[in-house]
């Protein structure tokens, strides 16, 4: 054997050696690297080092940004560029990203975009794999929860995100800040919360809907323990938020002490309360004065940091006492910065009639 082939064989002898040790996922993400088990078990191999990721289905970009990782994300859905949700305002730069497809992301777009993970959410297990089989990348789906009953579920999110990314202190202050959030809505409801009943009006559901559109656990009266009157109406709580709908005549039945708004479905709220119609004329809470509208929190799944506000406005509004020494305007702007990354309380302003006296 020549020199030149021995050098040639050791080569490949090398090659050989090294290749099945390196940290690369296969092209189905299930090669070599670090395997972890997403929230509906399913075990993926994710590189060694994740510096590029995307969010698909809703919910998932909104993860990603309170996570802190919007330097991180590849690509955005194109629902996204026109959603007008609160993440994409704080995070302007993401409307200039290259697009990943519709809802739940092109298999095509984003072969060509590369992330080394995609995150999935509010999308079946078979989405998932048969995304992760024609794209080659590891797609990790996700629960994102609720602040009411399933806690728990959003910080197994975090964690998972964290455990992919890095990002652990992130996860960890994130979790007390909302914790912290709704230990003092609590206090300062505590003794008050069933004094008054309230009723929430043109709650955006896949849309935007008219004053018979309402939840029956509405999560800024569920971490107020305000008596939601609509509560009756449902057996079970659910985890993932669902319309409800309701006659005009049971809510003149009910007669809630206030009344809120969904600023999102004003457009068709207003006729239903039109002055010459019953519930203005009947509901005391016009009488009172005690109509007030709200930022819309349902929009491609829960802006979290949107039912805390809607929390600390609901509060300020029915419980004025209470709530004397919090001021609104500077709360939402620690709120935005902590979760957004920016104070968007005059964006949010401009685009919904939210946070207002009706």
């Amino acid at each position: 054997m020549s020199v030149n082939h021995q050098y040639y064989y050791f080569f490949i002898l090398a090659l050989l050696l090294v290749v099945p040790s390196c940290s690369l996922p296969g092209k189905d993400g299930q090669g070599s690297g670090k395997e972890l088990t997403d929230m509906f078990g399913r075990k993926v191999i994710i590189p060694e080092k994740v510096e590029r990721i995307a969010g698909v289905g809703p919910g998932a970009l909104r993860l990603l940004v309170y996570m802190g990782l919007s330097d991180r994300i590849s690509g955005v859905e194109d629902f996204e560029f026109t959603s007008g949700a609160p993440y994409m305002i704080a995070q302007s730069g993401l409307t200039e990203m290259p697009s990943i497809g519709s809802r739940g992301g092109d298999s095509e777009l984003l072969t060509l975009n590369n992330p080394d993970v995609i995150f999935m959410s509010f999308m079946s297990v078979t989405d998932a794999d048969e995304l992760q089989e024609k794209t080659g990348i590891p797609v990790i789906r996700l629960q994102s929860g609720n602040l009411r009953n399933a806690r728990d579920t959003l910080y197994r999110a975090l964690s998972l995100i964290a455990e992919v990314t890095g990002k652990h202190e992130r996860k960890d202050s994130l979790k007390a800040f909302i914790e912290n959030e709704i230990k003092e809505l609590s206090k300062l409801t505590n003794e008050n919360a069933k004094e008054f009943d309230a009723y929430i009006g043109g709650v955006s559901y896949r849309g935007s809907h008219g004053i018979a559109s309402t939840q029956a656990f509405f999560a800024p009266f569920s971490l107020l323990n305000v008596s939601n009157v609509a509560t009756s109406l449902v057996e079970q709580e659910p985890v993932n938020p669902t319309g409800l709908y309701v006659d005009v005549e049971q809510i003149i039945t009910w007669d809630p002490d206030f009344l809120f708004l969904d600023a999102a479905g004003m457009k068709q709220i207003k006729p239903d309360i039109a002055p010459e119609t019953p519930l203005r004329y009947i509901l005391s809470a016009f009488s009172n004065e005690n109509v007030y509208t709200l930022m819309p929190h349902n929009y491609y799944a829960t802006n979290f940091e949107t039912v805390l506000l809607n929390s600390w406005f609901v509060g300020k509004k029915m419980f004025p006492d209470t709530f004397e020494e919090v001021d609104f305007r500077q709360k939402a702007g620690e709120i935005f910065r902590f979760m957004l990354g920016e104070d968007i309380y005059e964006e949010m302003n401009e685009r919904y009639d939210g946070w207002e006296k009706y």
